[in-house]
């Protein structure tokens, strides 16, 4: 074999090398997300435009992963989904778009005043908020104050956790090790005084079978960890939201993710 031959065939090898180095490294890299601001606002009733303001609302201020990648598509499709089930009034809605929601929830408003003459203006507000953006987990914190008819509003605060790289939402298990709950029953037994030896439930708490349970919302920001138990989750609605706010280095070694 000529030595112009063999250059030539290790030009191509080297080539190829690099070739394959770099499409490893680009399927190993994070995918860069950002998110922007997106509002929708839509009014039903008399006066909604005037001093005597009257009328039912539905405004959406909310978050979107910009960008036509399918990590995107998935996180949005996955809050739209949430906001969805959060507002409508049905328990399985055919519904696919904040503006079918929007619309829907003004209709089953126009419905109830039809049927009740005293009905009151219906309200809904969402406020969706990025709490934590890296290159391992994307927390996002949606606050919502609903008033449909009855005694009063509702407002709570949920937090979905997606991977960046998948778009996935990742449950409790995915990001805590078992023993997290124990850390946590720990904490929540000394901020609420309720002695070590004492069932969970002694001072009032409505914790299923009697067991300390993480509630179902937990966020991340920069430095801390959030954790929400909404009215009526473990507590009557007079009690309001119970949060519990723990540094995120305390918190690290019950963390799976890296």
């Amino acid at each position: 074999m000529s030595r112009k031959v063999l250059c030539l065939l290790l030009l191509v090898i080297v080539f190829s090398s690099c070739k394959k180095d770099k499409e490893e490294e680009k399927e190993e890299t994070p995918v860069s997300l950002r998110f922007e601001k997106e509002s929708l606002v839509k009014k039903a009733g008399e006066n909604c435009d005037t001093a005597d303001y009257d009328c039912s609302i539905i405004a959406l201020d909310v978050v979107r992963a910009a960008g036509a990648s399918e990590v995107s598509k998935k996180i949005n499709r996955n809050l739209d989904e949430h906001l969805i089930r959060l507002i409508s009034t049905q328990e399985n809605p055919a519904i696919l778009t904040l503006e079918e929601l929007s619309e829907k929830f003004l209709a089953d408003y126009r419905e109830a005043a039809e049927n009740f003459s005293e009905e009151p203006p219906w309200e809904a507000y969402v406020d969706e908020k990025v709490y934590l953006l890296s290159d391992s987990l994307v927390s996002i914190g949606i606050t919502t104050e609903i008033f449909s008819g009855g005694a009063h509003g509702y407002k709570t605060l949920t937090f979905l956790n997606f991977d960046p790289t998948s778009g996935k939402i990742l449950s409790k298990q995915d990001i805590f090790e078992k023993d997290f709950i124990s850390f946590v029953e720990e904490k929540f037994r000394k901020e609420q005084g309720i002695p070590e030896d004492e069932n969970i439930n002694s001072t009032g708490f409505w914790f299923k079978n009697e067991t300390f349970n993480l509630p179902e919302n937990i966020g991340f920001s920069n430095d801390k960890v959030v954790l929400v138990y909404n009215s009526y989750e473990i507590a009557p609605y007079a009690a309001g939201d119970i949060v519990m706010e723990i540094p995120l280095e305390e918190v690290r070694p019950f963390i799976r993710i890296e």
